[in-house]
């Protein structure tokens, strides 16, 4: 199977760290990655045709976009439809997919879901000493072969409070405490799901603010395995 991360926007989280450790981890598995630190190979679908897979790997800061972020152009988005549409699969993890090209709704509907805080922190008044929390990842489809035998689990890291499709098919939640914002206090948002995007697969999970997170043994695993389910898509979708 084939591969292809788009890396880039803001260095301040450090993408290309988390594409090394993400490349690996698809060429233990069989994968044959190119790694992008550019958007525009996709105003040009059609010579990403043998694609199984799309990682994008792009992050953000703050709510505001500025140049440095990378936005995506609309013949951009249209292109990673265009593929996704006709079968290429769609994985990634946290804001690198979930907090990117902030001004491309579609992009977010074809992801499922949109980061838009992490009590205590907010994306406009970060609170770097108090952001990450201990919560707990609820695995809600143990039978579910993306998280058989992983069990639920604690996770010391910032808890992603997002606005997510009801047609996801959510595989892993956490739910809030209300310690620092009272009103959503036992409000359940997923953490990792499944979706389809016509003939594409599309895998999410908001865990990985830092490197150390996605090495946790369970989120390495949910994401290992998303990445070679929405890859194996492709093949059915050509079958």
């Amino acid at each position: 199977m084939k591969a292809a991360l788009f890396v880039g926007g803001w260095e301040g989280h450090t993408p290309t760290h988390f594409a090394d450790w993400y490349k690996a981890l698809l060429e233990e598995n069989g994968f044959e990655v190119d790694v992008y630190d550019t958007l525009e190979p996709l105003e040009r679908p059609d010579d990403l045709a043998d694609v199984d897979l799309i990682t994008p790997i792009w992050s953000s800061a703050r709510s505001g976009h500025r140049d440095e972020f990378g936005n995506m152009t609309k013949p951009q988005e249209d292109g990673l439809l265009k593929l996704i549409g006709a079968g290429c699969g769609l994985a990634g993890w946290h804001g690198h997919m979930g907090d990117a090209f902030r001004d491309r709704p579609t992009y977010h509907f074809l992801i499922g879901g949109q980061f838009v805080a992490h009590p205590p922190g907010w994306p406009d008044n970060l609170q770097p000493t108090e952001d990450y929390i201990d919560y707990d990842v609820t695995i809600c489809q143990p039978d579910h072969p993306l998280v058989e035998g992983i069990r639920s689990f604690r996770i010391r890291s910032e808890q992603y409070y997002m606005l997510t499709d009801p047609s996801n098919n959510v595989l892993a939640t956490t739910t809030f405490s209300g310690d620092h914002l009272w009103w959503i206090e036992g409000t359940v948002i997923p953490v990792t799901w499944t979706r389809r995007w016509d003939k594409g697969r599309v895998f999410y999970c908001s865990i990985g603010h830092e490197l150390d997170d996605l090495k946790v043994p369970q989120v390495t695993e949910m994401i290992r395995r998303g990445a070679i389910w929405a890859a194996e898509g492709k093949a059915i979708a050509s079958a």
